[in-house]
């Protein structure tokens, strides 16, 4: 029968075909998206294996990323520095830009966790 209805939209409006299909499909996909609309997410990390130690991880992984965000700003400075002092303004534009990508850096990952919770508390809701 939605065959039929189809070619009859078909052969009258090549464009009330198209209407024909969107109207067809769109009866499954509001059933799809019903069933996905019963899922759930309440993340706790109580009782899974390992999980202190990919904590453990993720603070290392933090740590990691301040040290290198503090050398970044450190080198930057001292090439900006330099730059400045013997008339390089290439150089000096350079070591700016480090010097910002590690404050950048060092930013991110400080407010990291503060935006997945931020995140995750307005989706939530």
């Amino acid at each position: 029968m939605l065959v039929l209805h189809l070619f009859a939209f078909a052969t009258l409006r090549p464009a009330g075909a198209l209407l024909g299909l969107a109207l067809a499909t769109a009866r499954p996909a509001r059933a799809v998206l019903g069933f996905l609309a019963d899922v759930t997410l309440n993340p706790n990390a109580d009782g899974m294996p390992g999980a202190t130690f990919a904590q453990t991880l993720i603070d290392w992984t933090g740590q990691i990323a301040l040290w290198g965000s503090l050398v970044s700003i450190l080198i930057g400075a001292a090439i900006y520095g330099l730059s400045q002092h013997v008339g390089n303004t290439y150089g000096a534009s350079k070591g700016r830009l480090l010097a910002l990508a590690g404050t950048i850096g060092a930013g991110l990952t400080g407010l990291a966790p503060t935006l997945v919770n931020l995140l995750h508390s307005a989706a939530a809701k």
